[in-house]
Formats: C-alpha cells, sequence, structure tokens
C-alpha cells in the first residue's frame, strides 16, 4: 500500500479502484439478471442506487446483492 494513503482520512464518497470493481461487478450481475435495455429508466437508476448504498456503508459485496435485488 502506498505510504500516502495513510495520510488521506477516509471519505465513504471517494471510490477506489477495487471499490469501482466490485461495484461494476454488482452492477453488470444485476443488469444482466433483470434483462435489462441501456437505455431504459431502471438501468439509469441502478448505478446510482449501488453507488449510494456503499457510500452509505453498505461494503460487503453479499449485502449489496441482496439490497440491490429487493431495490
Amino acid at each position: 500500500m502506498p505510504c500516502f494513503v495513510h495520510f488521506i482520512p477516509f471519505d465513504p464518497h471517494i471510490l477506489t479502484p477495487q471499490d469501482l470493481d466490485l461495484l461494476q461487478a454488482i452492477f453488470d450481475e444485476q443488469f444482466k439478471a433483470r434483462g435489462l435495455k441501456c437505455d431504459c429508466d431502471e438501468a439509469k437508476a441502478l448505478a446510482p442506487k449501488l453507488v449510494e448504498l456503499f457510500q452509505a456503508g453498505v461494503r460487503e459485496t453479499n449485502q449489496l446483492q441482496d439490497m440491490m435485488k429487493a431495490a
């Protein structure tokens, strides 16, 4: 881990590359499972909801997947 990371205060609104990879995987899974088209309203709302949950502190993959299934 780079040294500078230790000096940056934790901010839940900052997404790391690993966070984005996780969110992308969950988004892709939900997109496919729901059979969505790229331009539909549900698809457009999916990513912001996922990021909102993540930034609110939901960080576990299984928990995010379960909450997105219910959304």
